[in-house]
């Protein structure tokens, strides 16, 4: 809030140290020996945390981490943006941000908050039990998935949480869709970097009408979206399953074709009909060695979304997936 400590972002500082101070795993530093360090630093009257400054830091105080945060007081609540900042190298490993509504009690701080979980001793502990995502294996239903549909005049399509064996959760999140249109679920969660991995285990089918080569086809998608800071779309990878039209690889003009690769677009197609375990892509890897057109360290938050449609009145497709993560590698 400008630099200054106004009533509410002091309430959210107390609140978090409460709340990471039950966490047995770390030790916090008292505020007046930060206060001290900071004043000897000059980072008082500036209030600024870079990579130097907070090596700078660690070292007075022989800390680990460092957590930032600033609070911005908005005309419908406040947002709380916190960062955690790797002291022996300076770079940020964790952020999140969430936004309270004024409206609610103010002592009521969202989980999103709290990603303390994954802060362990030492860089090569870190994240090394965490999931980004929510409800992964989908043993609470829904939750934490959001669900949205193309035009509601064409086509149809059915969801359900089925039990299935082959999942490690127990359950599953199977979609069918028939006919023109999508229905798609998406979950996006913020992240400190690329150096994550994707899991998830899967199958799929795709259908094309009764006229081979001329009733379009189901498609699934199984889809990662990198954005920067601000919230801008960097590239994605796409794992998809169609029913490839036959005349494809011909010359022949108007032949549906699946959309070519760029440097911030990868389609990655898989085979239907097979139970995909634990189907693995590292995060780094496949930017650098995939999607030339974007810089990995800019990728400060990840969307999956998982896309079931069909390009024709009498196409379908099938989706079955379940044990979905994304966390350290």
């Amino acid at each position: 809030m400008g630099g200054r400590a106004t009533e509410a972002s002091l309430f959210f500082s107390e609140e978090l140290l409460n709340r990471l101070g039950k966490d047995k795993r770390i030790s916090l530093v008292e505020r007046r020996d930060l206060k001290k360090v900071l004043e000897e630093l000059e980072l008082h009257i500036s209030g600024v945390v870079d990579s130097r400054s907070a090596k700078e830091v660690g070292s007075f105080l022989g800390a680990e981490v460092l957590c930032t945060g600033t609070v911005m007081d908005l005309s419908n609540g406040y947002k709380i943006n916190v960062r955690v900042i790797d002291t022996e190298t300076g770079k940020i490993f964790a952020v999140a941000e969430v936004l309270v509504d004024k409206g609610e009690e103010i002592g009521i701080l969202k989980s999103e908050i709290s990603n303390t979980d994954h802060i362990g001793k030492g860089s090569t502990q870190k994240y090394q039990q965490g999931n980004f995502l929510v409800n992964g294996g989908f043993q609470q239903r829904y939750s934490g998935w959001k669900r949205s549909i193309g035009d509601i005049t064409q086509g149809s399509s059915q969801t359900e949480i089925i039990s299935l064996s082959h999942a490690k959760s127990g359950k599953a999140l199977h979609i069918k869709h028939r006919g023109e249109g999508y229905i798609q679920f998406h979950q996006g969660v913020i992240v400190p970097g690329p150096d994550l991995l994707f899991s998830a285990s899967f199958q799929a089918s795709s259908r094309e009408g009764a006229i081979i080569g001329f009733s379009g086809t189901g498609i699934v998608q199984i889809g990662l979206q990198y954005f920067g800071e601000t919230g801008e779309k960097l590239g994605e990878t796409i794992l998809v399953n169609y029913v490839k039209n036959p005349f494809a690889d011909t010359p022949l003009i108007g032949v549906p074709r699946r959309k070519d690769d760029t440097y911030k677009i990868h389609y990655i197609e898989f085979p239907m009909g097979k139970f995909h375990s634990e189907y693995q892509i590292d995060i780094r890897k496949e930017i650098e060695n995939n999607l030339l057109g974007m810089d990995a360290e800019r990728v400060r938050s990840i969307a999956v979304v998982l896309w079931c449609g069909a390009s024709h009145s009498q196409a379908s497709a099938e989706l079955w997936i379940s044990d979905i993560s994304l966390g350290s590698k």
